[in-house]
C-alpha cells in the first residue's frame, strides 16, 4: 500500500505538526489564559505543554509498537472490528468538524481584519478549493508544503511580536502564583486544548519514513509549539495588558495592530499578519482534511482516498457555513476541542494499555 513517495521525511512530519496546532492558538491563546489566571496566564502555557507531552508519549509508543500499520488495522486487533468500526466513524466524523472550524475561523478572522465586504461563503469556498487541490497530490507533497511554509511563518512572527518589545511593560506579568489552584487546574486543562491536531498523527503515523524517531519528532514538535505560545502570551500580556487581552477577541492580532515597523517598511503590519495566518490555517485544514480522507480510505479499504476528498466537501462545507455567527462559531469549536480529548487522549490510552495486557504489537516493532 505504501510507497517511497508516500512516505514523509522526520523534518516535514515536524513542520507539519507544528503548522497544524500553530493555528489554533495563535490569536486567541493570551485572552483564554489570562481569562482563567491573569498574570499566571503564561504558566498555564508551560503546564499546558508538559499535560500535552505527556499525551503524545501515548500516540509514540502506538506508532512505535505498531510501525506500519493504520490505526485501523492495529485497533482492530485490539479491541476487535466492529468497535474499531464505531471508532472509525467517530474519527472521521471529528475530522471533518475540526476542518470546518479551521476554514470556519480563517474566514471570520478574514472578515473582520481584511475582507469585511466579502461574503464569507465565497472565502470558506476559496479555502477548500486550496486544500483540495494540495491534499489531491498525496501525502508527501501536503508534508512538504508544510516543511516549505514553517520557516515563513515563524521567522515573521518572532519578528513582528519583538518589534513589540520597546512598548513591553514586564510588571503585567507580576504577581505570580496569585490564581487559585483550582483555577489553575481548570485553565491547564483547558490550555492543553490548543495543542489539539497532535491527533492527526493516528492517521499519519504509518506514513511516517522513520518511525523509529517518532519520539524524538513529537518531543521537538510539541516544545516548539510550546516556546512560540509562551512567547506569544508574555508579549501580549506586557504589551496589551492583562485586563485588554481578556477583553479582545484576538489579542495576538491587535496587538500587531498597534506597531509600525521601523523606517516605515509597512505601513500596515496586520496585512502581513494576516498573510502568515492564511499560511497556518490554510496548513492546519490540510492536515485535518487529509486525515479525515485517509480515515475513509482506512476504514474501507479502498484502493484510492482521492473519492472520499469529495465525498467530505460538501459535509465540510455545510458544517463551516452553519454557525450563524461568531459566538456559535466559538461554541462548535469548544466542542471540537473536547473532542480532541477523547480522541487524541482518551481511545489512545485505552488502545495503548489494552495491546500491552493482551501483547499485541506489530510484526516489526
Amino acid at each position: 500500500m505504501l510507497t517511497n513517495n508516500d512516505l514523509i521525511t522526520v523534518p516535514q512530519a515536524v513542520a507539519l505538526i507544528i503548522m497544524t496546532v500553530l493555528e489554533v492558538g495563535l490569536l486567541s491563546l493570551p485572552r483564554e489564559v489570562a481569562t482563567y489566571a491573569e498574570s499566571d496566564g503564561w504558566i498555564l502555557v508551560i503546564i499546558a505543554w508538559l499535560l500535552a507531552f505527556i499525551c503524545s508519549l501515548v500516540l509514540s509508543t502506538l506508532i512505535r509498537r505498531f510501525p506500519g500499520e493504520t490505526f485501523i488495522e492495529y485497533s482492530q486487533k485490539v479491541i476487535g472490528k466492529f468497535l474499531s468500526f464505531a471508532i472509525g466513524v467517530v474519527l472521521i466524523i471529528y475530522f471533518t468538524l475540526a476542518t470546518a472550524i479551521i476554514i470556519r475561523t480563517f474566514a471570520e478572522v478574514t472578515n473582520a481584519f481584511m475582507l469585511p465586504n466579502t461574503p464569507r461563503e465565497f472565502i470558506i469556498i476559496a479555502q477548500m478549493l486550496l486544500t483540495i487541490y494540495l491534499i489531491r497530490h498525496g501525502i508527501e507533497p501536503t508534508a512538504r508544503i508544510a516543511e516549505i511554509l514553517f520557516p515563513l511563518l515563524i521567522v515573521p512572527i518572532f519578528a513582528m511580536y519583538m518589534i513589540a518589545l520597546p512598548k513591553a511593560d514586564f510588571t503585567e506579568l507580576l504577581p505570580v502564583f496569585n490564581t487559585p489552584i483550582k483555577s489553575m487546574a481548570v485553565g491547564s486543562l483547558y490550555t492543553m486544548l490548543n495543542f489539539f491536531g497532535l491527533e492527526i498523527l493516528l492517521i499519519l503515523g504509518p506514513y511516517l519514513k522513520r518511525p523509529d524517531k517518532i519520539y524524538w519528532t513529537m518531543f521537538v514538535s510539541v516544545g516548539v509549539i510550546a516556546l512560540i505560545f509562551l512567547f506569544i502570551v508574555i508579549i501580549t500580556f506586557s504589551v496589551l495588558g492583562v485586563q485588554p487581552a481578556k477583553q479582545f477577541i484576538w489579542p495576538g492580532m491587535t496587538i500587531i495592530r498597534m506597531i509600525t515597523a521601523p523606517g516605515r517598511v509597512f505601513e500596515r503590519l496586520d496585512a502581513l499578519a494576516m498573510a502568515l495566518w492564511t499560511i497556518a490555517s490554510f496548513t492546519a485544514s490540510n492536515s485535518m482534511y487529509l486525515a479525515g480522507a485517509l480515515t475513509c480510505f482506512h476504514l474501507t479499504k479502498a484502493r484510492e482516498f482521492k473519492f472520499f476528498i469529495t465525498i467530505l466537501f460538501p459535509w465540510v462545507y455545510f458544517l463551516a457555513s452553519l454557525p450563524p455567527n461568531f459566538v456559535a462559531t466559538e461554541e462548535l469549536r469548544h466542542i471540537v476541542r473536547l473532542g480532541s480529548v477523547s480522541v487524541g487522549i482518551a481511545v489512545p490510552i485505552i488502545v495503548l494499555l489494552l495491546s500491552i495486557i493482551m501483547k499485541k504489537k506489530g510484526e516489526t516493532a
